[in-house]
């Protein structure tokens, strides 16, 4: 396989689906508002949950072989020098919240394990309803949608969002 790379834009984004065999998705992607590209420590996140795509799902992981939900995006924002909780429930607790979500932000879903109030799933967010997730045993760390009917299960109503980058003096 080739070298990987993210594009936050909707048309890179268009590109990838399209070369990995996803162009149902193309027209909405391409369509979409040009997001904000990620810089500083959520560049930097996003760079290091990107580099995992394709390792293994494993319940309580936390690399480097191989991750769940929370244990991604915890090594992935301190990868970037921001230090999370370990769980998702932690996480939400925790974290600054936001309503719109940049890149970098973590998403939330209630999950098979959690609630509104305490998530059971987390993902980063790459883009307008894109992440990079550990979604479930028997599933690769992978680039999903999220927040729309077409998303897969339990990725289309998020619970909320935050900014694990607000408040840590490292700038996002």
């Amino acid at each position: 396989m080739g070298a990987k790379f993210i594009v936050v834009s909707g048309v890179g984004v268009a590109a990838y689906l399209a070369f990995h065999g996803a162009p149902s998705a193309i027209a909405a992607l391409t369509s979409a508002t040009p997001p904000v590209a990620a810089t500083g420590a959520a560049a930097k996140a996003i760079a290091y949950a990107t580099a995992q795509e394709g390792k293994p799902y494993l319940w309580g992981g936390t690399g480097p072989d191989a991750f769940d939900c929370s244990g991604l995006v915890m090594d992935a924002w301190g990868s970037a020098g921001v230090h999370i909780p370990r769980t998702s429930q932690a996480q939400y607790a925790a974290g600054t919240k936001v309503s719109t979500p940049a890149p970098g932000d973590l998403v939330y879903f209630a999950g098979s394990d959690g609630t509104t109030t305490a998530p059971g799933h987390v993902g980063l967010v790459i883009g307008p309803n894109r992440m990079i997730e550990a979604y479930a045993t028997g599933y690769a760390i992978r680039v999903s949608s999220f927040g729309t009917p077409q998303s897969p299960a339990g990725d289309q109503n998020p619970v909320g969002f935050t900014d694990p980058a607000a408040g840590s003096g490292v700038s996002s």
